[in-house]
């Protein structure tokens, strides 16, 4: 038993998750948590095909806090591309690479310039905080490059990204706009995936209700399960699923369409079950993956890029004893010995 546990408190949060799933109580107004009534109904499920070979393009961004001073914070965000035709590897232009300096003085220009650089004119919010900004930051820039992406994709490619097709940010809206109706327009699929989902059933998670119910139904199945989703006009940009892309797959996805006119959802997932049987992998797209993992920060290169900064600051002048308590944190001291 860990020290200083008290044993009966575990008895009492089980019984409290229990209390929650036989009699969840509303969960408060967010902006981020969808709540879908009724049941889930076994009837609902449709099995699909993988489609044959296809081309698809995937995006993602990826996001770290070099350095943190308290009332300023030095970032790093990165998004990228991946492109794939026939499972082949296509080749691409170098990720977009931004550093930030995030002032608690300065934030509402800062946010401000990255806003009118994707979506376009003057944000109607801010961000409330210096993370906040950075994380908005990141998914200002995801979107401008789904939009670049749909701009120049071949028709009939499907183009996914890492998140819902959901304006989380306030005045995004226009934004989404142009890039569904630019997708429907070139005939390019739409498809967001989503490996967390806010989505709730009388305030319960949704996505493990739905995948007990579909692995019963249509065992050794790819399927997915339409959800009915209402009141969300101005956020929502698209039909949302819970989608199961490999039969032997143990993870589900939500995934967020947007079609051309006359295309059933079963062509687009078909197309990201072709590429969601890599064995790494086994059933989420591996150009997610793979975009994923060359816009993620490893540890060593947050320390590189660390190292570069301060050898940067110290040549222009800054005396090393103050870059040190500037950035100094004794949890770091606390944590070695651990």
């Amino acid at each position: 038993m860990m020290r200083g546990l008290n044993a009966a408190e575990i008895g009492n949060v089980i019984d409290q998750m229990a209390a929650d799933r036989d009699g969840a109580k509303p969960i408060a107004s967010d902006p981020g948590f969808i709540d879908v009534g009724g049941t889930v109904d076994p009837k609902g499920f449709c099995p699909f095909d993988r489609a044959g070979e296809c081309a698809m393009t995937a995006v993602d961004g990826g996001s770290a806090v070099l350095l943190d001073g308290g009332s300023f914070l030095i970032a790093a965000v990165r998004v990228g591309s991946a492109s794939y035709r026939d499972r082949e590897y296509l080749a691409h232009s170098e990720p977009e690479f931004h550093l930030l300096h995030l002032s608690a003085g300065d934030l509402e220009d800062a946010y401000s310039i990255f806003f009118g650089k994707t979506v376009g004119g003057e944000p109607p919010d801010s961000p409330r905080g210096l993370d906040e900004a950075a994380g908005r930051i990141r998914t200002l820039l995801e979107w401008k490059a789904v939009e670049n992406v749909v701009r120049d994709a071949e028709p009939g490619t499907i183009t996914a990204f890492d998140g819902a097709l959901w304006a989380g940010i306030r005045g995004i809206g226009p934004m989404l706009s142009r890039i569904v109706e630019s997708a429907r327009k070139k005939d390019v699929e739409l498809c967001g995936i989503s490996k967390r989902s806010m989505l709730t059933q009388h305030s319960r998670p949704l996505i493990p209700a739905v995948q007990i119910a579909g692995d019963g139904a249509l065992p050794d199945r790819a399927w997915h399960y339409p959800l009915q989703i209402s009141g969300y006009g101005e956020k929502l940009f698209g039909e949302v699923h819970v989608a199961k892309f490999h039969p032997q797959s143990r993870y589900v996805f939500r995934a967020d369409l947007s079609l051309p006119d006359g295309t059933p959802p079963a062509t687009a997932l078909g197309k990201l079950a072709y590429h969601a049987n890599d064995p790494a992998y086994v059933g989420y797209p591996y150009p997610l993956a793979r975009v994923h993992n060359d816009v993620a920060f490893s540890r060593s290169e947050v320390e590189d890029l660390r190292s570069l900064l301060r050898s940067e600051a110290l040549r222009k002048g800054m005396d090393p004893k103050e870059w040190q308590l500037t950035f100094q944190d004794f949890h770091d001291v606390l944590d070695k010995g651990r």
